[in-house]
């Protein structure tokens, strides 16, 4: 696979049957399990999610601050699960806490463009998410607060990594300084 396909997606086109959705309400910090559990079920749930970096908290080897990409859900606490599925084993997985329910305490279903629209905010995000964190070689940065002893410094990317790592240049007088940094959201 080449990295252009993963930063200009193409469309797809799916055979997925323009069913309705159920909106569902899950236990905290337990939408992405549940998205597996019910998987295992035979069962299709969609839990959109947006990508951010975070730190860790720890330091790396050149004593830089570790960060990774996290997924975390648009909707915390709620996902939307394909329409046909018996309430009842739907309510026995565990993670799963209720349906959302109208006035009349029917669960509240949505059609399929509605949960296709979600599905196209979270690919334009990701797009987005993706586009943010591209350097390019010879491309001039400034580095911000976090960066230590070079915290406002601009330099010019000399090399980028597949983990989220530059290799800036800074202009010295009568000399070039190489150093490593951590590109942070």
């Amino acid at each position: 696979m080449i990295v252009k396909d993963l930063i200009d997606p193409q469309p797809v086109a799916t055979s997925i049957p323009d069913a309705p959705w159920y909106v569902m309400l899950t236990e905290p910090q337990q939408d992405l399990t549940t998205v597996w559990r019910l998987h295992e079920l035979g069962l299709e749930m969609f839990v959109p999610v947006l990508r951010r970096r975070v730190k860790t908290g720890r330091l790396g080897k050149n004593g830089h601050k570790v960060t990774r990409v996290i997924a975390k859900p648009m909707f915390p606490g709620y996902g939307f699960l394909r329409y046909g599925a018996p309430l009842s084993s739907v309510l026995a997985t565990r993670g799963v806490r209720d349906f959302m329910r109208n006035e009349e305490g029917k669960p509240v279903i949505l059609p399929n463009s509605a949960v296709q629209s979600v599905y196209r905010r979270q690919m334009q995000e990701h797009y987005e998410f993706l586009k943010r964190s591209q350097f390019k070689r010879g491309e001039r940065v400034r580095i911000d607060a976090d960066g230590g002893v070079y915290a406002g410094l601009v330099a010019t990317v000399d090399e980028v990594d597949s983990k989220g790592r530059i290799q800036v240049l800074f202009g010295m007088i009568r000399h070039t300084l190489r150093a490593d940094m951590v590109v942070a959201a």
